[in-house]
């Protein structure tokens, strides 16, 4: 996905047998306006296999990078240029961009902010062999100033060798790289596995350079199918801003038939975003309804939703008004597997079998909607919860149905109003009630003039 301004994005993806659509957007949600964006000519040095398209505003223009089989049958990747992101994409003098005598695929460019530019790819294991095995490796070349031709040689940066990455038999695969900086530290997502299998997932390394050395996270994979029986195959991704450009999100594929597999895959999104202690993460993947991205107007609607949690503090309220800090329910990322049950957290009951969590802003803020994600074993049936802005009750009482995994979010709105204060709180009927919760989403609106 390609964010050309706060109400227009686009989206690329493997789609035509001689070159690309493209779908246009208002909101990261809503897509229409098919178009053929890039087709190949008739002298065109490449013949098939149109995969893995990226566009990267350069410039006063829009540099498509993608990957394609040339006259011998080996892939390459090429370069294409329009003054429009929509096309149409014109070939770059009619030769692939990258050619390093052997085959590379899924293109990433990263535009440094010292003025650098660089490419990442996979050598693709159709034609590399690592002790007799065939290995797709991530590779980093820089590129000229003008995005037009790489300079020095390609550095090796990944390869297959954690456990998560070794799921698929005698082929192994790092590919999809996706090169993003944060604090200064350079971050390599990729993905690992065959792409028509269920475990194709999505893991990450970290380096202090833009060529490595690279090291792969102990908690890789961070966005994978696991055990959950209603997605497969989630993979080779790209980051993207949300239209006010406060929220950091990720779009990636998967399976459209979950148990067949294979290659007819569909378009999703999740949010993204780093722990205080540099930790990339993914909030995904989700089948379920989520908070709209941070500033997106939704075709038909009068409002643009806006994701105001970082405006609050979260706490628990024990008896007697004392206050503990919670700040794991808004710290943005949420339980979605079973090794992220530490993401979870228990609000405990009071003796008379109540539970409160209050949320404080420092400014009155308008808030009309909250997203409530439960933890991975969820909060019992017989809990309900009531809802407080500013001391005064809203929607009734709402009980929580049973959610298998937990994850479901529960979304509650209402008329809007400015408080600073947002306050849950929960009842119990049994000894048994307990309530996990994962993260808490504050959304407000704002008018849009006609």
């Amino acid at each position: 996905m390609l964010r050309v301004s706060e109400d227009e994005y686009y989206l690329y993806c493997t789609s035509a047998g001689d070159g690309f659509y493209c779908w246009r957007s208002q909101d990261m949600v809503s897509w229409s306006d098919k178009q053929m964006c890039y087709r190949r000519p008739e002298d065109a040095w490449s013949v098939d296999r149109y995969w893995a398209p990226e566009v990267v505003a350069f410039d006063g223009k829009y540099y498509l990078f993608y990957t394609a089989g040339n006259r011998e049958g080996s892939l390459r990747i090429g370069l294409a240029i329009a003054d429009r992101p929509g096309g149409p994409f014109i070939d770059f003098e009619n030769r692939p961009l990258l050619d390093l005598g052997y085959a590379t695929i899924d293109a990433n460019v990263l535009l440094d902010d010292d003025g650098r530019n660089y490419m990442y790819f996979s050598r693709d294991c159709s034609e590399n062999l690592v002790n007799y095995r065939h290995v797709s490796q991530i590779y980093g070349i820089e590129l000229s100033s003008d995005l037009k031709s790489v300079k020095g040689e390609p550095v090796l940066l990944t390869t297959p060798e954690q456990e998560w990455e070794l799921k698929s038999g005698k082929y192994r695969w790092n590919e999809g790289p996706e090169m993003i900086k944060h604090d200064g530290r350079y971050y390599l997502s990729y993905s690992a596995n065959y792409y028509g299998g269920s475990a194709y997932s999505i893991g990450y390394a970290v380096s202090d350079s833009p060529l490595g050395e690279f090291k792969k996270a102990e908690e890789n994979p961070i966005l994978t199918s696991g055990k959950k029986k209603d997605v497969s195959g989630t993979g080779h991704h790209g980051f993207v801003m949300s239209p006010d450009k406060t929220e950091l999100w990720v779009s990636y594929h998967s399976h459209t038939n979950v148990v067949a597999g294979g290659g007819d895959r569909k378009v999703n999104i999740c949010r993204a975003g780093f722990t205080a202690d540099g930790k990339l993460y993914m909030n995904g993947p989700f089948t379920t309804a989520q908070g709209l991205p941070s500033g997106a107007h939704p075709t038909g609607t009068d409002f643009r939703g806006r994701n105001v949690t970082s405006g609050f503090r979260s706490f628990l309220k024990t008896e007697g008004g004392k206050l503990s800090e919670l700040k794991a329910l808004i710290d943005g990322r949420m339980s979605v597997h079973p090794t992220d049950g530490d993401l979870d957290v228990l609000i405990p009951m009071s003796k008379d079998g109540e539970a409160r969590v209050l949320f404080r802003a420092d400014a009155p803020t308008k808030v009309d909607e909250l997203v409530i994600y439960t933890g991975l074993n969820g909060v019992t049936p017989d809990v309900s919860m009531r809802v407080l802005l500013d001391g005064k009750a809203v929607n009734g009482r709402f009980f929580f149905e049973s959610q298998e995994g937990g994850i479901n979010p529960v979304i509650l709105s209402f008329e809007g109003r400015e408080v600073t204060s947002v306050e849950l709180i929960f009842g119990g009927q049994g000894a048994a009630s307990r309530i996990l919760l994962s993260e808490i989403g504050i959304y407000g609106t704002e008018s849009i003039a006609h």
